[in-house]
Order: C-alpha cells, then structure tokens, then sequence
C-alpha cells in the first residue's frame, strides 16, 4: 500500500456535514483540555517547564531560520 492510497480510502466528511459550530461543546472540550494540563502541571513541574522551555526553543529555532 502506498501513501497516496491510504490517503485516497480515508473518507473525509464534507464540511457542511457538521453543521453550524457548537460553541458549548467546543467550550466544554477546551475547559477539558485546561484542567488535564492543570493536573499535569501540579502532578510534574519539572517535566512541564522543560516541555516548555523545549517547545520555545524549537520555535525559536524555526522562526530565526525563516528570517534568513
């Protein structure tokens, strides 16, 4: 199987399937996601702020290479 195969059967609904944008439930799944990173913080603040300091680097790195 190649990559433009697997990429063909996947059957990607059309965009006015999903119908007007549901505000609370996107509201409820980002409230979600808060709480999980508030845990995740409380339960490991070293592994959270090197995650930080490494994802601020990597961006760093990406936006001074796009300046050159």
């Amino acid at each position: 199987m190649t990559t433009e195969q697997s990429v063909e059967e996947r059957a990607w609904p059309p965009r006015a399937a999903h119908g007007p944008l549901d505000i609370t439930a996107l509201r409820s799944s980002v409230t979600d996601l808060e709480q999980q990173a508030r845990t995740f913080i409380r339960q490991r603040p070293v592994v959270a702020v090197l995650a930080a300091v490494g994802a601020g680097y990597l961006v760093a790195r990406l936006v001074s290479r796009g300046r050159r």
